[in-house]
């Protein structure tokens, strides 16, 4: 029984990696500086909206290949590419937070980098008789895919509010782009927005019809986006992960210094664009960015400990946070960038 349970898993997840190898994107980059051939990464990123312009910039200007990798990316949200990741189908994983859950039931994954300190995310009902959390019991909430940052912003939610974690159930939309259509046609109870859809849904004069049910922007602080190796893939290809994070530290860098050609770059990229959208998505980004990548311990373990007892596990079980974050390369590349002056040039 337990032989063909495993089996299934693992049919699984091979079905669900050859799926997303089907669907990568190629993204075709210049010659490295000295001409030689590109190593290539395959990268998921569950969305191509301001939260990722550190990953879009260095893809448009050329960072990355200046690092010699020309990025293979798959738009694919973190509940999928996750397990894709673990199944050896992704490299490199945005969507690192969602990391945490494997990691606490014994995955060897580590984050690497944490780019942001609270999440960009609101939970709106559809209707004016959902106010609150409470009032949700036993309805659906909109979310990407499950296990992905939406629905642990959710569940930490629940929590802050002292409700149980099964007070609420979830539909999976698939792609972050459903998230706007959903709240607009108000096919469930509530949906998670992120800044960017809020501004969607607001143009649309959706907001009117519901209510702001929890804050997860401005009240629940959380170690949000970021990046996530294998143990594997970092001892083997450590100088792929240090390329990749001093070009997306360079992204992060330009991002804060020019607003304008960020939004432009974004809007490239994303196909919902709308400049006054991104403009202000932007100008709520910002704020959020962590300094260098990295977030303090004692909030790490906090998150840790929150998402330990979602999971039910009791807190001499909870790893070390050096078996679970590994900022040494992000600090190092940082440091380096400091050193030598670098600047982002429009």
């Amino acid at each position: 029984m337990i032989a063909s349970q495993a089996r299934s898993k693992r049919a699984q997840s091979n079905k669900t990696a050859a799926l997303l190898l089907a669907g990568f994107t190629i993204c075709a980059l210049s010659p490295g500086a000295d001409g030689a051939e590109l190593q290539k990464l395959r990268v998921s990123m569950a969305t191509q909206t301001m939260i990722y312009a550190p990953y879009l910039i260095p893809m448009e200007k050329g960072y990355y290949a200046e690092e010699g990798l020309q990025l293979d990316v798959v738009i694919a949200g973190g509940g999928v590419s996750t397990p894709a990741q673990i199944s050896g189908a992704i490299d490199i994983n945005t969507s690192g937070p969602v990391a945490l859950s494997p990691i606490l039931r014994g995955a060897q994954l580590k984050i690497v980098y944490t780019m942001a300190n609270h999440s960009v995310y609101q939970l709106w009902s559809t209707s004016h008789d959902i106010k609150t959390l409470k009032d949700l019991k036993g309805k659906q909430v909109g979310i990407i895919s499950r296990g992905d940052t939406y629905e642990i912003s959710t569940k930490l939610a629940l929590l802050h509010d002292g409700l149980p974690l099964d007070w609420v159930g979830y539909t999976a939309l698939g792609q972050s782009s459903n998230m706007a259509p959903a709240m607009i046609a108000g096919s469930l109870p509530a949906v998670m927005l992120s800044t960017a859809d809020l501004l969607i849904v607001q143009n649309a004069g959706a907001l009117a019809k519901g209510n702001l049910v929890f804050d997860m922007y401005h009240e629940l602080p959380m170690p949000y986006s970021g990046i996530d190796v294998t143990d594997q893939f970092l001892k083997d290809h450590e100088d792929a992960v240090r390329g990749f994070l001093r070009a997306t530290m360079k992204g992060v860098r330009y991002m804060r210094k020019y607003k304008a050609e960020t939004v432009a770059i974004v809007q490239k990229y994303d196909k919902q664009a709308n400049p006054a959208i991104d403009e202000t998505d932007y100008d709520q980004t910002i704020p959020i960015l962590t300094k260098d990548g990295t977030v303090e311990p004692d909030a790490l373990q906090k998150d840790l400990e929150v998402r330990a007892s979602i999971m039910d596990i009791p807190k001499d079980r909870i790893p070390p946070l050096d078996h679970v974050y590994d900022y040494r390369i992000v600090r190092e590349v940082n440091a380096e960038l400091d050193k030598s002056g670098w600047a982002p040039q429009p």
